[in-house]
């Protein structure tokens, strides 16, 4: 067990060493031998050298999957007492009993990182934008829409008028329907908003057209002055920029870098099948429209993603009710499926994150659907929207079978 004593020392080291700078010019050559000895040496506990001597090995493997450098001893003791503080928050995660929790906890890439700084990597918490006023815009759109003829960006009136109850059907797996590109990675860059973008328009191109055409988030962070690139944004701006923009270019065409540079949309060509002719917005707190919309395609949310119990997230039905409770959100996803748990028992919605597959459930996160809280789990309810692109070719036949497992085979509290 880990004691305060060794994650005090932590705080003093991290005074001595530059734990910040990732340059490998400014790295310091040492060997594991240096690390131990200042290691040793900065904690006298005979429960803290314990805890080093069983969980080294286990560091220095974790350490070699993710390819992690440190530039000095100081900085890789400093990164090694994070990561066994939460290597202490993990175990006990995993291990809580009656009940036995829903999701588990797991090592990844982030795990030597405290959770303040991975909120301000990600703009998440305290860093994320001011998005009260788009709150408000949503609203009073909504708001008109029950009033008055639809408007771009306003609710379908097929969502509401579809019985879910008569749904053939339990699970939506659009992944497995061929609609979701591999997972990406948004690296130290709060572009969030342009990943959980391009894969709404990727997976509304495979629905119209057959086509599944990985999409450059990268054009989006350079050339839509509406959003903020690496600082945030949000995906009906992206939407709009895309539209007035004729589509965007290929991942291939126009790279990501994770670094806001100037706009270069006129050196590529935009993908036939991209471009967005319309969105849809979805009501706040409407459960039944979130999946109503999954139905039809992969769906753009946003949501709360600022915790460590998020941060450290390995694999199971994401239950945390802390998560969401004040309708906070600062990340944008993909709603990609739903469908229920069998381990847990729960129903839940299936969301492909941005942080590399070694996040997660390779990139996923399943949460729970059934919440206390006004907008669901993490606030998946609170902004949600579609995009309807222009039709350029023939549906792929892929596009049928998405539904999985008889609604007449499973237990009727599932529905």
């Amino acid at each position: 067990m880990l004691l305060p004593n060794l994650f005090k020392s932590c705080a003093l080291i991290a005074l001595i060493c530059t734990a910040t700078a990732t340059s490998i010019n400014s790295q310091i050559k040492y060997t594991s031998d240096d690390v131990q000895v200042l290691f040793l040496t900065s904690n006298d506990d005979s429960d803290a050298k314990d805890s080093y001597n069983s969980l080294i090995s286990l560091f220095m493997e974790w350490k070699k999957l993710h390819g992690k450098v440190y530039n000095s001893p100081e900085h890789e003791v400093e990164r090694l007492m994070i990561w066994m503080k939460h290597h202490n928050y993990i175990e006990q995660h995993n291990k809580k009993k009656d009940p036995v929790p829903s999701y588990t906890l797991a090592h990844n890439r982030f795990s030597d990182i405290p959770n303040s700084e991975f909120r301000k990597m990600h703009n998440l918490g305290e860093h994320a934008p001011d998005f009260k006023p788009l709150l408000e815009a949503r609203s009073a759109k909504m708001q008109q829409s029950e009033e008055g003829p639809l408007l771009r960006g306003s609710q379908s009136e097929n969502d509401s008028e579809v019985d879910l109850e008569n749904l053939p059907t339990h699970e939506v797996n659009w992944v497995e329907g061929g609609a979701v590109t591999p997972v990406k990675n948004q690296e130290r860059c709060g572009s969030c908003w342009a990943f959980s973008a391009t894969g709404a328009i990727e997976g509304a191109n495979f629905v119209e057209n057959g086509e599944l055409i990985p999409l450059s988030e990268q054009v989006l962070v350079d050339c839509d002055k509406v959003d903020q690139g690496c600082e945030g944004g949000i995906m009906d701006s992206a939407f709009e920029f895309d539209e007035a923009d004729h589509g965007l270019c290929s991942e291939d065409d126009y790279p990501y870098t994770a670094l806001d540079e100037t706009c270069k949309s006129d050196q590529c060509t935009p993908v036939p099948g991209s471009v967005v002719k319309s969105y849809t917005d979805i009501p706040e707190s409407s459960m039944h429209g979130l999946l109503m919309s999954i139905i039809k395609q992969p769906t753009s949310i946003a949501m709360q993603a600022d915790q460590l119990s998020f941060q450290l997230y390995g694999g199971g039905v994401f239950d945390d009710v802390a998560c969401g409770e004040s309708g906070m959100i600062d990340h944008g996803v993909l709603a990609v499926g739903f469908g229920h748990d069998k381990d847990a028992d729960l129903n839940y919605i299936m969301v492909k994150n941005s942080w590399g597959d070694t996040w997660g459930d390779g990139g996923y996160v399943k949460l729970k659907r059934h919440s206390k809280n006004q907008w669901g789990t993490c606030a998946i309810l609170r902004v949600m929207s579609r995009p309807t692109v222009e039709k350029i070719g023939k549906v792929s036949e892929k596009v049928h079978g998405i539904f999985k497992t008889p609604r007449a085979t499973l237990p009727a509290h599932i529905w």
